[in-house]
């Protein structure tokens, strides 16, 4: 059997969230409680037959690999996000991590699934169902395979049909089921450094475009300031995700990368002014005992003596 047929079973399981190929033939997944290798997994004969799925597999999203790009992100079999590690800036030969994206599907019934997702959050949930229908912005927090992507695809489910969404993203992720979606993706610079389009770019073009929503894949560099000029001025219910440790510190990050991206020397005082006027929520997600839950929600109340002001709306049960 061809190894990448080989692949197809864990691909096609929705509990399996994670696959990380280290090298041909060692083949780890992630069902909800971590990492664990796949003994049985048969592998590819050898480097050069793993390089060349790999290789084919960059070709057909029209993605290409280069000695001096040895990092490459794409979205493979459609259903996956990838990230293709290459030697020698990686040890033991090529590496390929894929994480399962949300699955696109109808208004109702991603409502439905949504509801069944966080069915032990449903206070919470409801919290943020109610915040996006009525055009408040929010932000969502948390570690890698913590679940932020996926419920931002699941609040976009309760947002008006009339409503314009425009998605910003490295990659394409947010997939939802909302009839007027617009996404846009980045691109890295070629080997010559020429041809680049960042989240900045895209964040500019964007307030052209009329939306009447803005969805930001990650908050991460240079476009926070202009993210938080564009929600003072007119653009209210973005969501956005971030990693952070808590939704305290997500706000702390947002302010420190508007600072260190501030060329003008913005004061720190006029950062939390714009925080607290164009953010009113903050939702933390973690992942306890294995499942992804909401771990906190709160709410931006306002800036009293340069001390931002949070109020805990929701907490789950540690």
């Amino acid at each position: 059997m061809e190894p990448a047929l080989t692949l197809r079973p864990y691909l096609e399981d929705p509990s399996v969230t994670d696959l990380c190929l280290n090298g041909p033939s060692r083949l780890y997944i992630d069902r909800g409680n971590g990492m664990e290798e796949v003994p049985e997994w048969q592998g590819f004969p050898d480097e050069s037959d793993f390089r060349r799925f790999i290789l084919d597999q960059l070709s057909s999203i029209g993605r290409s690999w280069d000695a001096k790009l040895p990092f490459v992100d794409g979205v493979f079999f459609g259903t996956h996000r990838a990230h293709v590690a290459f030697p020698p800036l990686v040890t033991g030969g090529v590496h390929l991590s894929l994480r399962r994206l949300p699955r696109g599907s109808s208004i109702d019934s991603g409502r439905a699934q949504a509801r069944a997702r966080w069915d032990r959050d449903q206070t919470g949930l409801e919290l943020l169902i109610g915040a996006v229908k009525t055009n408040e912005t929010v932000m969502i927090s948390g570690s890698t395979g913590s679940g932020k992507t996926t419920l931002l695809s699941d609040l976009l489910g309760f947002i008006p049909e009339q409503d314009r969404l425009i998605a910003l993203e490295d990659t394409a992720e947010i997939r939802p089921g909302h009839p007027h979606f617009i996404g846009l993706l980045a691109r890295p610079p070629n080997a010559d450094g020429c041809g680049g389009v960042t989240i900045r770019d895209l964040l500019r073009q964007t307030l052209r475009m009329r939306p009447d929503r803005i969805l930001l894949g990650e908050c991460r560099g240079e476009e926070v300031l202009d993210l938080l000029q564009a929600l003072n001025s007119g653009h209210r219910g973005t969501l956005a995700t971030l990693h952070a440790n808590s939704a305290r510190d997500a706000l702390r990050r947002i302010e420190l990368l508007a600072l260190l991206h501030s060329r003008t020397g913005i004061a720190p005082h006029w950062i939390r002014e714009l925080l607290a006027n164009g953010i009113q929520w903050v939702v933390h997600l973690d992942r306890i005992d294995g499942i992804r839950r909401i771990r906190n929600i709160i709410r931006v109340e306002g800036v009293e003596r340069d001390t931002l002001c949070c109020r805990p709306v929701y907490s789950a049960l540690p």
